[in-house]
């Protein structure tokens, strides 16, 4: 009896580790289930994705196609530009090469016309130097013949009159009075004022350059003192000592 016992508590301990052992591997079968039905949750996700993402890739590549075809076309379009442009730079070199050309010549003509105009400055400023040569002797004879037609006419008139000698000691001391400085009036004159034509010792001139206003003192304080006579006589006097050299010059302003 007892062993009966035994023998049927063994079976029941066998058959309870058993059903704990079915338990446990229907815990694990569902557990694994789950884990699969998760997996295959993911794994539809995942191909989902892909297909979505396959569906981008392509419509991508379409694109890329597009754009691909439009850069071939703009490519081909920039290559007929740039055979165009070869062209057209071709054809302005050649347009380059005539204007720098016709600018070599036209600047040779224009310096051949520069030297051509100097030279004819420099003819005309010799022909105007001329003329005023011709012009100063030509007024040179004509106050010469005005004062030898006022000497005849004082001669004339001194023959008449009987009065010849003192008429030409009266314009002998008119001339001493000329040569006299007209400053100091005791010095003999020595240098003449090429602009007025006034006369003037050495050492009144030397004073009147060291002034700061070089000024021609007779210009400036007595220039209605002498007579009208008296003046065209020193004039011609004063050229006269001029072109025999007797005279310094000295250029002064007024």
């Amino acid at each position: 009896m007892q062993t009966q016992n035994q023998q049927l508590l063994q079976q029941i301990t066998e058959r309870d580790d058993y059903n704990i052992k079915l338990v446990l591997e229907g815990l694990r079968a569902k557990q694994l289930q789950d884990t699969l039905l998760l997996e295959k949750h993911n794994m539809e996700k995942e191909i989902q994705q892909a297909s979505t993402s396959l569906d981008f890739y392509n419509m991508k590549a379409a694109r890329i196609e597009d754009q691909l075809r439009f850069c071939s076309d703009q490519v081909q379009k920039l290559g007929e530009e740039r055979f165009q442009k070869s062209v057209s730079l071709e054809n302005t070199q050649k347009r380059l090469s005539d204007m720098r050309r016709s600018s070599h010549q036209a600047k040779e003509s224009l310096e051949d016309s520069q030297f051509k105009i100097e030279r004819s400055r420099a003819a005309l400023l010799e022909l105007q130097i001329e003329i005023e040569r011709e012009r100063f002797k030509k007024k040179r004879i004509e106050e010469e013949l005005e004062v030898a037609r006022r000497k005849v006419v004082l001669l004339q008139a001194k023959t008449e009159g009987n009065s010849m000698i003192e008429r030409l000691q009266e314009e002998l001391r008119e001339y001493r009075e000329i040569l006299k400085c007209s400053i100091c009036l005791d010095r003999p004159k020595e240098v003449v004022i090429t602009k007025c034509y006034h006369l003037f010792c050495n050492p009144c001139v030397h004073k009147v350059t060291e002034n700061r206003h070089r000024k021609c003192p007779i210009v400036q304080q007595i220039q209605n003192m002498m007579t009208h006579e008296k003046s065209d006589r020193e004039t011609v006097l004063v050229r006269r000592m001029l072109q025999d050299g007797l005279l310094d010059v000295v250029c002064l302003k007024h």
